[in-house]
């Protein structure tokens, strides 16, 4: 596992803005895809990433409602980038977002701080569901 620094915890953005989201996967076709999607769905697409490193360092800066992470990235993989995550930002909902369900228990992405895992075979409507009940969730607990 790779060694990551220190990382300061974040505040949350509380603006009554639309739902913000940050894609992140090492494939571009995948976060364009996702982010057009999210878009169309009515949500902020604040950033994305192609790694776990890139990822922790936006999701700081732009301190996403939801964060949908792939699983299998080069440098550090998706759960070990929540681990971080949740330590830096524990506020933001982490959807594992994966076409390897077999490489990890659900117990595995409990434990790292993932909040809903969907297929890359399931329709996108699924993800944009969890992500919605996600975000309606910190919602809740701001009011």
């Amino acid at each position: 596992m790779p060694v990551v620094g220190s990382y300061p915890v974040a505040r949350h953005h509380t603006s009554n803005s639309r739902n913000r989201v940050m894609i992140v996967d090492d494939h571009p076709a995948i976060r364009r895809a996702l982010s057009r999607e999210f878009e169309r769905a009515g949500w902020e697409v604040c950033g994305d990433a192609a790694n776990g490193h890139d990822a922790i360092t936006k999701a700081e800066e732009l301190l996403p409602d939801v964060i949908v992470l792939d699983l299998a990235m080069p440098e550090m993989n998706g759960l070990t980038t929540a681990r971080v995550l949740k330590r830096t930002c524990p506020e933001v909902h982490l959807i594992l977002f994966t076409g390897h369900g077999d490489l990890f228990t659900m117990g595995e992405a409990t434990a790292a701080g993932i909040s809903a895992v969907c297929s890359k075979t399931e329709p996108v409507t699924h993800l944009l569901e969890k992500a919605k009940a996600l975000a309606g969730t910190h919602a809740e607990l701001l009011h």
